[in-house]
């Protein structure tokens, strides 16, 4: 039986590496997408994410999981991207869609960095509160902590919108 991918890459195998970071290029690109909203931020997150990948990979057990394991890169490289950056302020967005529903997509530009992973690996990529925990670095009661915290913002400020607007 022959080696996977991963244990490929793992072993220092530089094609086996190119073809498991191709398979998994396009999920790395939307989570930073779905923080940014920018292509070319997201393009620099994903590069950044494979480059650390790429160098420390050596470092992953084959009985880690690879997705959480991206994952929680792509996290660290989003975050730092988003600190280096600095926060952009979006005072006049729309919340709303065509049908007068909560646009969550645009909801979330409301929340600061750590609000918004919590939120984005639970609504938009279905994590249980023990997985975004494990790649957040965080426990569980923490995790619904800030998941409650998020959609209070939201609500307030979206309900504020309703009232002034």
């Amino acid at each position: 039986m022959g080696l996977t991918l991963l244990e490929k890459s793992i072993k220092g195998d530089k094609r086996a590496f190119k073809k498991l970071m191709i398979k998994n290029s396009e999920y790395i690109y939307k989570l930073a997408f779905m923080h940014t909203k920018y292509e070319y931020d997201s393009k620099e997150i994903m590069k950044n994410s494979i480059f650390y990948i790429n160098e420390n990979i050596h470092r992953l057990s084959k009985f880690n999981n690879f997705n959480k394991y991206i994952t929680k890169v792509t996290i660290k490289q989003i975050n730092e991207y988003m600190e280096e950056m600095g926060m952009v302020d979006n005072e006049d967005i729309n919340y709303l869609d065509e049908s007068g529903y909560i646009d969550m997509y645009k909801a979330i530009d409301i929340l600061d960095i750590y609000q918004k992973n919590v939120v984005i690996l639970l609504y938009f990529y279905n994590m249980s509160y023990k997985e975004v925990g494990d790649i957040l670095d965080m426990n569980e009661s923490t995790v619904k902590m800030y998941l409650r915290n998020s959609l209070k913002i939201m609500r307030d400020k979206i309900k504020g919108e309703f009232i002034y607007g």
